[in-house]
């Protein structure tokens, strides 16, 4: 099942997101599906007998060259560009067609509720759009800030979707976030009960570090051992190339000094984000 969702949306967040509605653990879902591809997958979603709502306007993403964006802007659906539709998809037609009108209304908290987000998320969401909106929209440093300390349950690794992984939809208010937690606790029922060995790859890919940076990428350390404020591991995957980069694959360990400050070969970063999920 997953790899034929995988195969015909694209990606293994819209395929899992897919899943969850197709489950009922998930009342409805929004999915970006570029204009190229909307034939074959409004197609599946008939087939399905789930129901869609399509978007009145199209979004071109910006930041091209990286991996996984958040930024985008709105042009008219009858723009010449090419481009992507949000796509509003539910078991019960009445959700889409309610998510497609609080999403042109700009009405950030009432449409989180309605795809299933927690209210204080959704909450967290609609209070920082003005702001976020403006930069990358990307809360996931906004939502470090209002977590307590650095380590954290990775059913809340949200960073881990900029290489297409992630059990939440959405950003949660805080790393600690107890429904966010319970909500990814779910979806990984689910996959587990389609694919034990997918389920566990997951398990892997969401536990480690992470070193979020705004300019110099995202960067996933593998097989990680903290012992007191220093962080040992094997591996890193990132989202491209930079300076960051290559220190960390150089380097053996890095000192945590808080969530927002490391050192790394005697050299101390600020404004960085530092997760550990465990």
């Amino acid at each position: 099942m997953l790899h034929s969702l995988r195969k015909i949306f694209g990606s293994n967040i819209k395929a899992l997101e897919i899943l969850y509605i197709l489950e009922g653990v998930k009342p409805a879902g929004r999915i970006m599906v570029k204009e190229d591809d909307k034939e074959g997958i409004f197609s599946f979603l008939e087939d399905k007998g789930l129901s869609f709502s399509v978007s009145d306007f199209k979004v071109i993403k910006q930041d091209k060259e990286k991996p996984y964006s958040d930024k985008a802007i709105k042009v008219p659906i009858d723009s010449d560009k090419k481009g992507y539709f949000f796509v509003y998809i539910s078991k019960d037609k009445e959700k889409t067609t309610e998510a497609k009108r609080l999403e042109g209304e700009g009405k950030h908290e009432e449409l989180g509720v309605l795809l299933g987000y927690p209210r204080c998320c959704s909450v967290f969401f609609s209070d920082h759009f003005e702001e976020e909106s403006r930069k990358d929209n990307d809360y996931t440093l906004r939502a470090l800030g209002k977590s307590e300390g650095f380590e954290f349950p990775f059913f809340s690794n949200i960073a881990a979707r900029h290489f297409d992984l992630s059990l939440l939809s959405h950003f949660p208010c805080s790393f600690n976030c107890e429904k966010s937690v319970e909500i990814a606790e779910n979806h990984l029922e689910v996959v587990e009960r389609y694919d034990k060995e997918i389920a566990e790859i997951i398990r892997g890919m969401l536990k480690g570090a992470v070193v979020y940076t705004e300019n110099e990428g995202v960067f996933l350390l593998r097989q990680c051992k903290l012992e007191h404020n220093r962080l040992y591991y094997k591996g890193v995957m990132g989202t491209g190339s930079s300076q960051l980069a290559e220190m960390l694959k150089n380097a053996e360990y890095i000192d945590i000094m808080n969530k927002n400050r490391i050192r790394l070969d005697g050299l101390e970063m600020k404004n960085v984000g530092f997760m550990l999920f465990s």
